[in-house]
Parts: structure tokens; sequence; C-alpha cells
């Protein structure tokens, strides 16, 4: 598939912009320059038949002369004006007339009408002759012997500043040339430390997720690398994790699916029903093992795959938790243990109520665990203004300040314990605890026994 190219948009945007600047830019030199011209042009014109008086009255009444010096005038002038424009043609052809003090015609150009052109001396007029418009103005002589008729037609005029136009477009398409030249070879190098991460990405091996290293990095491209790395970095840990939880998951999982098997082979085995029933009792138990062990394990794994659990809605936590508390009842009663809730009538609260559920179940079933026969296990739920208060205390035997923080790794179990359990349910607890933004604490147990487990949801956190 391919795909469309930053760098030919950017190249392409940048052309269109500069073109669209240097048009507007030559537009704007074009009308400022045909302000100029047409004063320019007039003061030309004055200036020419100015000269053409004077050039005149040294010689009125002698023709040959007079036409000598005219003409001697006229290409001194109009090369003058071709070194000015850069004009090597000639787009200038003066037309011009003659008049003496009597008001003769003593000479004109070859196209010159015979009347008059011009008006009074030194007054610029529009006149018409000829299917043109022309612009004519008259000039006297110092001693006013001599009086020149001069005009220029429209056409022609602009035709004269055509080489100094031609110039200035010239140097804007050279400049707009150059620019664009630089700016496609710097557009080229500018992306040039992109490919080469896209080059160093490519030959990564699968499986590879060490962080990316460049020689030397931009603005531009440095939030990338990071990103990218802190991006592998995450993948790492999450394949790490993995694979330990595999390994301890088949290692937890080897030990009761071992038993199942002695069992099932001493009930196959069995002769009397005595040693039949205890095998299918055994037998029972260790199903119940593996099946809570099971649950765990797939309870921690949706956590990890979902750790935001941002599905939350407002739930009454008093009537779930009397729910929840009901039917762990059953496990409590049968290691008579006395299981109490202190919470309100109704509370409403919103949380995920999947992940409450396991936090609550998790944390009230290894309290019954780890507590003697006839002990206690009360649950009290508070709400205050910016957070809810869970907290499960017990008045078992209670964990010892170093092996607090390593109960919440998973699969961990303090040495020295006989109850079965899986190691996971106070790593869930933590897990979805962390993707609610709740904090968790240890506090005093019962009776002055124990040790209690407190859990502060916050509030702002999961309204939506």
């Amino acid at each position: 598939m391919k795909y469309p190219s930053l760098l030919r948009r950017l190249i392409l945007s940048q052309i269109i912009a500069m073109v669209i600047a240097c048009l507007l830019v030559f537009c704007w030199l074009i009308f400022h320059w045909f302000a100029f011209e047409n004063g320019d042009l007039d003061r030309r014109m004055l200036y020419f038949a100015h000269t053409l008086a004077e050039a005149s009255s040294a010689a009125p009444d002698n023709p040959r002369e007079l036409e000598r010096r005219l003409k001697t005038a006229e290409k001194l002038f109009i090369d003058g004006q071709a070194l000015i424009t850069h004009d090597k043609g000639s787009h200038y052809t003066p037309l011009y007339q003659v008049w003496d003090r009597a008001g003769r015609l003593i000479y004109k150009t070859a196209n010159a009408p015979d009347q008059p052109i011009a008006g009074t001396g030194d007054v610029f007029m529009e006149k018409h002759w000829g299917g043109s418009s022309w612009r004519t103005v008259a000039a006297i002589s110092g001693d006013s012997a001599i009086e020149v008729h001069i005009a220029e037609r429209g056409d022609r005029r602009v035709a004269t500043s055509l080489p100094m136009l031609t110039d200035i477009a010239l140097s804007q398409v050279l400049i707009l040339a150059w620019c664009a030249a630089v700016m496609l070879w710097t557009a080229y190098k500018g992306f040039h430390p992109l490919r080469m991460l896209a080059i160093q990405i490519a030959k990564r091996k699968t499986g590879d997720f060490s962080p990316i290293y460049s020689s030397r990095l931009y603005a531009e491209t440095a939030p990338i690398l990071e990103e990218l790395n802190a991006l592998l970095g995450r993948e790492g840990t999450r394949l790490d994790n993995e694979r330990r939880f595999l390994a301890d998951a088949a290692h937890e999982l080897r030990t009761p699916l071992a038993a199942i098997n002695a069992q099932a082979h001493l009930l196959v085995n069995a002769q009397k029903i005595e040693h039949q029933r205890l095998a299918a009792s055994e037998l029972q138990q260790d199903i119940d093992r593996v099946s809570h062990l099971l649950t765990q394990l797939l309870t921690i794994a949706r956590v990890d795959a979902e750790p935001t659990l941002v599905d939350r809605e407002m739930i009454d936590i008093a009537s779930l938790s009397r729910e929840r508390l009901a039917s762990l009842s059953s496990i409590a009663r049968s290691r008579l243990i006395n299981l109490s809730l202190d919470a309100p009538e109704t509370l409403l609260f919103a949380v995920n109520r999947a992940g409450f559920i396991s936090i609550l179940d998790n944390l009230v079933d290894n309290a019954i665990r780890y507590t003697a026969s006839s002990g206690h296990v009360e649950v009290r739920i508070v709400r205050f203004s910016k957070h809810l208060e869970l907290s499960v205390c017990d008045d078992g035997p209670g964990i010892l300040p170093a092996e607090r923080e390593r109960i919440f790794e998973r699969f961990y179990r303090i040495p020295g314990t006989t109850q079965q359990g899986s190691g996971l349910g106070l790593a869930i607890v933590r897990r979805i605890a962390q993707s609610h933004g709740a904090t968790i604490q240890w506090c005093a147990g019962l009776h002055g026994r124990g040790i209690g487990v407190i859990v502060s949801i916050p509030v702002a956190k999961l309204i939506t």
C-alpha cells in the first residue's frame, strides 16, 4: 500500500506558498512600477521635447543643419534610454514636430501629422488619431524661437518598460528556483534522521526490547525515540511478567494436579467403601483447590489485560458487600469464625463492580483462611467526602513487618504457612486497587491481635 508522503506534502506546500508570495510581490512591483513609470515617462518625454527645442533653436533657418541636430539629439536620447532600461531593441520611436516663432512647421518626423499635436508648453494632453491613443506635450526653447510638439503612443510607452519588467520577473524566477532548491535539500536532510531511525527499528530482531539509541537527537526526533523506548520498556516488562506468570502458574498447578492424579488412582484401586469415600473426599478438595487457583489466574490475567477498568458504575456498596459476605459465610462457619459487617444501610459509590467484588472476596477469604478457629473477621465500610474506605481486620496470627510488602507479590506465601492457597489473592487486590487509583494501608487487627488492611478508593477518579 502506497502511503502519502509527508516530505512531498511539505515540499509542495512550501513551493505553492513561495510561488504565491513571488506572484504577489511581482504584482505589487508592477503596480508600483507603472504608478512611478507614468510620471517618469512624462518627465522623460518633456526632457526630450526641451532637448529637441534647444537643438532646433541654433539653426531654425537651415533645414539640413536643423535635421542633423535633431537626429543627433534624438540618437543620444534613445541610446541613453536603452542604456538605462537595458533595451537593446528599438521599442522607443519618437514622433514630434518643430514649429518656429511664426507658427510654421519647419520639421516633423515621417509619422507625424501636419497639424499641431500638442497644446501649450509643458502641458500634457491625451489625443487620438490613426486609431491609437497618444500622450502629447509641447516645449518652448529658451529664446522662445522654437516650439516642439512631441507625442508617444500609449502602448509604446508600456513597451519601453518591458525590459526592466523582464529583469524583475527573471530575478523573481531565479530567487524562487534557488529557494526551492535549498528547501528541497534541507527538507531531505531534515527527514534523514527519521529514515535512519526507521532503518534501525527494521533491523531489530523479534523479542528485542532493549532501548534504541541515536548518535544525535533533535527536538523533533527525541520525543519519538523517548516514547518508543518507553513502549519497548513496558512491553519488555509485560513479556517478562507473562513469562514469570506462566512459569509460576505451571509450578503451582503441578502439585494439585499430581495430587488429583494420586487420589484418582486411590479411588479406582480402593477395595473398601470407606477408602473410596476418603479418596473421593480428598479428590474433591484437590479439584476445588485447582478450580480456585484457575479462577485466581483468570482474574489476574483479566486485570492485567484491562489495567484501567474504566467501566465503572454507581452501585450500592453496602448491599453488594452483604451479598458477598453471605456467600462467604459458609466458609467462615465451617471454621467457626465470626464474620461481621459494619456498614450503612445504603451506600452509593462509583466503582468497577467486578473489581470491587474481587477486592472484597480476596481480602475476606484471605482473612478467613489464616484466622484460627473461633476467631473473628470484621469488614467495615465508611464513606468520607473524598474517598471510600474498605477495611478487613482479623484476630489471626498477623504478619511480620518484613513480610508485609512481599505478600503482595504473585505466588508468594509466608514461609511456614500450612493453609492452602494460591498466593494470588493479595496480588489481585493490589492490581485492582491500582486500576482504581486506590491506596492500600496496614492497620491494627482485632482485640490486640491479627492485622487489618485498609483500601481507600478516591471519589474523583471514579465519577465520569
